[in-house]
Order: C-alpha cells, then structure tokens, then sequence
C-alpha cells in the first residue's frame, strides 16, 4: 500500500498571517501560503508576502487597515492602510 504524503498545512506551516478590517466592519484573518504546491519540498517566505501583496493590491480602498505579523514572534511586520504602506509605528487617527 502507498502511503499518502500530507503536504504543507495553511496555517500550521504558514510563516507569516494578515489581518484585514474592512470599512464595511468585517475583519479578517489570512495565512500566508508560503510554498509553490502542496507537495513541494521547500517554502519561501518571501512567495507568501509576494501573494499578501496581491492580495492588499486587490482589496484597495476595501480595506482599511491591513497588518502582516510574523507568526513565529508575533511581531508586526508590515502595516497598510486603503492598500498604501504605511510606517509601521505610524497611528491612524
């Protein structure tokens, strides 16, 4: 019998998570997919913010603000508002 491969898992293998709160109110929360397929043998987690960047291009004006933090440190790593990056430690009033 074969035995099946398990892939990478969003979330659990994710490097990286964005926060999105929208001006309608919603909020949402997305992890990075850092690797090119399922099975590949590697993740980069430059391909996952690549993607992020896609993302926050789409979303525009939508979103209000947008925050990627690093999973492993929790720490903010980058900061957007209506799709424009931001100062990282600048407040929005």
């Amino acid at each position: 019998m074969q035995q099946k491969k398990k892939g990478w898992k969003l979330g659990q293998d994710s490097e990286t998570k964005m926060i999105v709160w929208f001006k309608d109110g919603n909020v949402r929360t997305m992890y990075s997919i850092d690797w090119r397929h399922k099975l590949s043998k590697t993740k980069s987690r430059e391909t996952g913010l690549i993607r992020f960047r896609k993302k926050i291009k789409e979303y525009g004006p939508l979103a209000g603000t947008i925050e990627i933090y690093d999973k492993a440190t929790g720490q903010r790593i980058a900061k957007f508002y209506e799709g424009n990056e931001m100062n990282i430690n600048a407040e929005i009033n």
